[in-house]
């Protein structure tokens, strides 16, 4: 199997093999993951939980992954690429089916504990297939490229599960979902990742890149910092209660232009927003952030994702809520795809994988204390009080990073 990614043009070309095929496999895994955020909060009554039992669900995966990251970087420098990349889609293939086959609260929460192992296995895999591709060329791009490909299938699984949940039924999604996510195994072979990235490249450490990576571990543990509260609001928050939302919001539908519109559908256009944010402006942000610089990227985008949480926490109806979370949602495709590549240019290559796991992990940290937080929140507070959480958190997160990566100083 010739690795095209070693390549030295692979850093300019507009669509690596490897990043596409991996960005390719992840999107279908992705199916179960995300039909559980829009089909659980919003058919409470079909698993047999509540909004508590929901939340404690939909985090656990996160909280999984504190512990799997660190797992999963070590097994791709001992086994290489390839073995962990398949075991992780097979979780994904039983997880996913899981959902369909099982009700309740312990066995909903044990299945998307296990899915936890399998979305750091599948992560870690894109963040390396970005970096062997792009080998310090084009990171943002590839990053971009990754995080639109991948979650075309969360903009698949929100869209289609919404819509059939509406007709044959939530749990008989998730087992179309887990026999659909078994086909991924089939584009496995056709990827060209190096198992073990950076790893041989200590020792050759030029003096400058050993100052880089003296001087930067302050804007390191802030990029940290930034990843926990962008997936805390965002994926934490807005995500896990789009569904919630719009239940009580709209019943048990609405009408527009004269049809009726079903809960599950309506929640999954609401959160398809989110994945078709990533879909289609994933490169462009990507090229943006390497051409006008990552800074301003996530500044600007800070700043609009903060305004448009205040909006919908003052006036929480579906006529402010839809554009709101449109902007939330696409200002934090641009700043999931600046951080990662901001984080993959600082790691130095001795320390790569353990900084891509830790950068993982506290954006693990964030997302999975989201939804435990967000559905009891909104359950006795109101959306008023959550959204302006999520609002007050966005804003304490843009004055650290201006504080620290607008001075010319490196921390």
């Amino acid at each position: 199997m010739a690795d095209n990614s070693q390549n030295p043009k692979a850093g300019r070309s507009l669509a690596p093999r490897s990043v596409v095929i991996v960005a390719l496999v992840t999107a279908i895994c992705l199916l179960g993951d995300s039909a559980l955020y829009v089909l659980l909060p919003s058919q409470l009554e079909l698993f047999s939980v509540t909004p508590t039992g929901a939340g404690l669900i939909l985090g656990i995966n996160r909280y999984i992954r504190i512990l799997s990251n660190h797992w999963a970087s070590k097994v791709y420098e001992r086994l290489g690429f390839y073995r962990p990349f398949a075991f992780s889609v097979l979780l994904a293939a039983l997880t996913t089916s899981a959902y369909g086959l099982f009700v309740g609260f312990w066995a909903l929460f044990l299945a998307h504990a296990a899915w936890g192992i399998a979305w750091s296995i599948l992560r870690l895999g894109g963040y390396l297939a970005v970096i062997d591709a792009a080998q310090g060329q084009s990171t943002g791009r590839f990053m971009g490229m990754l995080q639109s490909l991948s979650r075309g299938g969360s903009l698949c699984a929100v869209l289609a599960g919404g819509i059939l949940a509406d007709h044959i039924g939530g749990r008989q999604v998730f087992l179309i979902y887990g026999v659909i996510t078994l086909t991924a195994f089939g584009l496995i072979p056709f990827a060209s990742v190096r198992g073990n990235l950076g790893v041989p490249e200590v020792k050759s450490r030029s003096e400058n890149s050993t100052k880089d990576e003296i001087r930067s571990p302050g804007r390191i543990r802030v990029l940290y910092f930034e990843a926990s509260i962008v997936w805390l609001v965002v994926a934490g928050i807005f995500v896990a209660t789009a569904g919630y939302f719009v239940r009580t919001i709209a019943g048990d539908g609405t009408m527009v232009l004269g049809f009726v519109i079903g809960i599950g559908t309506l929640s999954g256009m609401l959160v398809a927003i989110r994945w078709l944010g990533d879909l289609c402006l994933g490169p462009v942000f990507g090229h943006l952030s390497d051409r006008l610089g990552k800074e301003a990227v996530i500044v600007t985008s800070l700043g609009i994702a903060a305004i448009s949480m205040i909006g919908v926490a003052l006036w929480p109806t579906l006529a402010v809520a839809i554009p709101a979370f449109t902007f939330v949602f696409f200002a934090s495709t641009a700043l999931i795809v600046s951080l990662n590549a901001s984080i993959a240019d600082l790691a130095p290559a001795s320390r790569r994988t353990s900084i891509l796991s830790r950068y993982a992990t506290w954006a693990d940290i964030g997302s999975g204390t989201g939804p435990i937080i967000a559905l009891p929140m909104v359950a006795t507070l109101g959306f008023n009080w959550t959204y302006g959480a999520g609002a007050a958190a966005t804003l304490i997160a843009l004055g650290i990073y201006l504080v620290v990566f607008m001075r010319k100083e490196n921390t």
